[in-house]
């Protein structure tokens, strides 16, 4: 097939149509600070620091889709979370100085407009700047913390997977409070341009909580969300970075167009099985390994890369990506090396079958 654009490679992808190959989204986020050469707190702060470092990275690596992210904090700090931003990775929570102290401080968290957050709207700058600057090009997926892992950096999870058991009411009422401003957060999103929005669920696997819980402190409230994607009619996407998660309720509740994964399902052996369950009614995005692109050369990579696109390519409805973010301290080459592998499948699976039928 004649070469398409990265925006008519992902357009057919999600139309089900045939592709001159796998689309590829390395999931470079803080990595891509060093082609600006910028920290990782001029990164997460700087709208403009993200977005140059971002396009200035697309470029080198040739990415089908931006994600627009920066760190997990960025709504937990609107809330009032204090956060830590070290030079030599991405920001986190003081786990020593929790906003939710204990079960009295759910009732107290507040509704507020996410555009007057100073993360959140930073990061609306950094979804309008690539949108502007890049967006006729590469499609730019926005992102959203889903409620319960907001709430799990106001409380430490370890705590808040507790109190789902003693004080249940008192963490729905929180939920209800993030939930609004998560809705309100993805409609400002919508209004930079964002071609979709991706929901990150990390409780809903093994990792996290069982189906049921998931189901009642999540599901209900990150449905929500989902509903205010698909009323604006952009792609509703998701990521999932926990062990065995659970497609089945997260397709139940947000029913995604894209999931995003780590690890083979629950209730699926392996991902071949994987992908005959789940992957003719959604595109499935993974899954390379963020440890083999931290400690890999781009020969493993791509070899892995060449790997998966035969187990999960096949029939379309795939895209190229690694497990969870890319390594915010790895080789830069080794997001290349994706697309480098994406590009080669066609004559390398030609080889494959000649080698097969000799």
């Amino acid at each position: 097939m004649e070469q398409m654009s990265s925006m008519e490679r992902v357009l057919a992808t999600i139309s089900g149509e045939e592709t001159d190959r796998v689309p590829v989204c390395s999931l470079a986020v803080g990595v891509t600070r060093m082609t600006g050469g910028y920290s990782f707190p001029e990164f997460s702060m700087d709208s403009e620091a993200a977005a140059e470092s971002m396009i200035l990275a697309n470029r080198l690596i040739g990415d089908d889709i931006i994600l627009c992210f920066t760190d997990l904090s960025v709504e937990a700090a609107d809330f009032g979370q204090k956060i830590i931003y070290p030079n030599h990775t991405t920001a986190y929570p003081d786990y020593g100085d929790m906003l939710i102290k204990g079960p009295e401080d759910y009732e107290r968290l507040e509704i507020f407009s996410a555009d007057q957050g100073q993360r959140m709207g930073t990061f609306l700058d950094l979804c309008d700047k690539l949108v502007t600057r890049l967006g006729s090009e590469v499609p730019i997926l926005g992102f959203v913390y889903g409620p319960l892992g907001v709430l799990g950096m106001l409380r430490g999870m370890e705590n808040l997977y507790l109190d789902l058991l003693e004080y249940p009411e008192k963490v729905k009422v929180a939920l209800e409070t993030i939930t609004e401003v998560l809705v309100d957060f993805v409609r400002c999103q919508f209004r930079r341009g964002v071609a979709g929005v991706c929901i990150d669920t990390l409780p809903a696997s093994r990792s996290g909580v069982s189906p049921r819980i998931w189901e009642e402190f999540e599901g209900i409230y990150a449905k929500k969300i989902r509903d205010e994607i698909v009323a604006h009619g952009v792609l509703n996407a998701h990521h999932g970075c926990g062990f065995s998660p659970y497609f089945r309720e997260v397709r139940k509740w947000l029913d995604p167009a894209v999931l995003s994964f780590a690890e083979v399902p629950e209730g699926c052996k392996d991902m071949a099985e994987a992908k005959e369950e789940y992957g003719h009614d959604a595109i499935l995005m993974g899954y390379v390994p963020t440890g083999l692109l931290y400690t890999g050369t781009p020969s493993d990579v791509i070899e892995e890369s060449l790997h998966e696109i035969d187990t999960l390519g096949r029939n379309g409805n795939f895209i190229l990506a690694p497990t969870c973010e890319f390594p915010p301290n790895g080789n830069i080459l080794n997001a290349r090396a994706m697309v480098t592998a994406a590009q080669m499948y066609p004559v390398w699976k030609k080889q494959q079958q000649a080698q097969v039928i000799a």
